[in-house]
């Protein structure tokens, strides 16, 4: 016998559509073999001066690696950093990876000091997504573990 549940707390029961429509919205039901550009596969490496792009162009969702030891989305040509080194550093060698568990690293360069991660580490074989939420007017970042589940590490709304 199928049992339906039912959300009664209002701000969980939006949470909750909010995050499957996020998730339909990043491409989680997209095949393995048409390899989405909004997608970071679990173990590959976003090299510095790389993106993960999503959307058409009127509302374009980026998730990239600066050259300058940062990490940034855009959204509608609008910036919101995560991680930004201190002092001065610069080079080619930066990366993000996704780890086996779906936690998200950002390398100094290739066996390198981690300078930022997500902290999630429920996701075993997780990838990476960037994507826009069109009643939230945002950037998303999240992980996803296609049929399983979505995690939102990172919103960024921004005005306009």
């Amino acid at each position: 016998m199928a049992r339906n549940f039912r959300i009664s707390y209002r701000p969980v029961r939006h949470a909750a559509v909010f995050a499957v429509a996020v998730a339909v919205a990043l491409g989680a039901a997209s095949p393995a073999s048409a390899a989405p550009k909004n997608r970071l596969a679990n173990g590959k490496k976003l090299k510095a001066g790389k993106c993960i792009t999503d959307g058409p162009a009127s509302r374009k969702a980026r998730f990239c690696v600066g050259k300058n030891y940062n990490i940034y989305m855009t959204y509608k040509a609008l910036t919101c950093t995560i991680y930004k080194a201190k002092g001065h550093l610069s080079g080619p060698s930066a990366y993000v990876q996704v780890a086996k568990n779906g936690d998200v690293r950002f390398y100094q360069y290739s066996g390198g000091r981690v300078l930022w991660h997500s902290k999630t580490k429920y996701f075993k074989g997780a990838d990476l997504v960037v994507g826009s939420s069109r009643p939230g007017n945002q950037g998303v970042l999240g992980v996803d573990q296609p049929g399983k589940a979505f995690f939102i590490i990172k919103k960024c709304p921004f005005n306009g």
